[in-house]
């Protein structure tokens, strides 16, 4: 039932960022509810890996939007394993790991995704 939830969220947040602009925030927090659940850190990063596929999935949906392909595979080779990190740095440090994830994403979307 978590990995359908991962799956899912990316598509539900999606309307939601629409209304409140603040992606990283947002996901980061969706994810704690569901990862939390995990049993350990390696469960946390695997649901994190299908949390950044599903969202990888609505992007190639979402693809006439973005002109081409091309980012596509940034996604699939970047932000994927980016999302299974956060997930499982927020497991494996407990409170203090839902700001560590946060602080990772934020830098991730400075440096890497911009």
């Amino acid at each position: 039932m978590l990995i359908l939830w991962m799956a899912i969220l990316p598509m539900i947040l999606w309307f939601v960022e629409l209304i409140l602009p603040f992606p990283v925030l947002l996901e980061e927090l969706a994810k704690a509810l569901v990862v939390y659940r995990a049993a350990n850190w390696k469960q946390a990063a695997g649901l994190g890996l299908v949390f950044g596929l599903g969202e990888a999935i609505l992007f190639l949906v979402n693809a006439n939007w973005l002109g081409s392909l091309g980012p596509i595979w940034q996604r699939l080779l970047l932000t994927v394993p980016m999302h299974g990190l956060t997930a499982a740095v927020m497991v494996a440090f407990g409170k203090p790991g839902l700001i560590l994830a946060v602080l990772i994403h934020a830098l991730f979307n400075l440096k890497i995704a911009s």
